[in-house]
């Protein structure tokens, strides 16, 4: 996703210095790379206003590539690539364009374990907890895998801790034993219901009580938090992100005047190279 600037529409102002091939080369050159970077700037701003607070990796997503003399071309995108990690345009493109976004990493992992429907999105529920930029917290997405035994090498369910009818007490006590504490130690059971149950939508919920079920999942007491809903239409607002708008509006702000400062101190130079002995 990129925006392209070209020498078009400045004939008027190359025409001013025409016996000066080099230097308006030169100065259009410049005041390209000089207006891409303040549409870039204006993009990060952008973000800021519409994003509910944008993390660090996404404001820096922005890239700039700048013109040169023999080629008058300034190009502003979002970066596709990212050293390994997910790139930040494979979410900020439905942000641009609208329509229903793929799957994060984590959101397969669920898929792969049968806790999440394929055409399923997840969003963070009411009892989520959300780090400095509005996700679920890296802690708890691993609490919610560790308890439902997913893999996050492979997507797949690991074998879940259970009583057997051969089990003699003591064997009991020790299994029932180890599922409370890694209940506990998260503050509560998590329990996915791909297809929803009874009156609850379709999620990922923490049961809370004492005693957890060691079978099935609730609490006696149990209250049911939703830490993260499915979805099957996470479609997101076409043009939330006007990345073209924003573009054409700050080239239309600045362009002109960058190219008359560039000019400028191109013409000066020329004047100086002119009357030197």
């Amino acid at each position: 996703m990129r925006l392209t600037m070209k020498m078009e529409g400045l004939q008027e102002a190359v025409s001013k210095v025409s016996d000066l091939p080099k230097q308006v080369r030169f100065a259009t050159a410049v005041a390209l790379t000089r207006t891409a970077k303040l549409v870039a700037e204006a993009e990060v701003q952008e973000m800021r206003d519409v994003f509910d607070r944008p993390t660090p990796f996404t404001l820096r997503s922005i890239f700039v590539t700048g013109a040169k003399p023999n080629t008058p071309t300034a190009t502003v995108g979002i970066k596709n690539y990212s050293g390994g990690q997910r790139p930040a345009v494979s979410w900020l493109r439905w942000q641009v364009q609208g329509g229903l976004r793929t799957q994060t990493a984590y959101e397969r992992l669920l898929v792969g374990a049968g806790a999440l429907r394929s055409d399923d999105r997840a969003v963070p529920g009411k009892g989520a907890k959300l780090d400095a930029f509005g996700n679920i917290s890296g802690g708890q997405r691993i609490q919610i895998l560790s308890q439902l035994r997913i893999d996050s090498s492979s997507g797949s369910t690991r074998k879940l801790t259970q009583f057997d009818f051969n089990d003699n007490k003591r064997d009991r006590r020790t299994k029932q034993n180890k599922i409370r504490h890694a209940f506990g130690k998260a503050g509560g059971q998590f329990i996915a219901f791909p297809n929803g149950n009874r009156s609850l939508l379709p999620g990922i919920y923490q049961a809370e009580g004492r005693d957890f079920g060691a079978r099935l999942g609730y609490g006696r007491t149990g209250k049911l938090r939703p830490i993260l809903i499915f979805v099957s239409k996470a479609e997101y607002e076409a043009e939330r992100f006007d990345f073209h708008y924003v573009a054409q509006r700050a080239v239309q702000r600045h362009l002109q005047a960058q190219m008359d400062v560039a000019i400028k101190a191109a013409l000066g130079s020329a004047a100086t190279i002119g009357s030197a002995p």
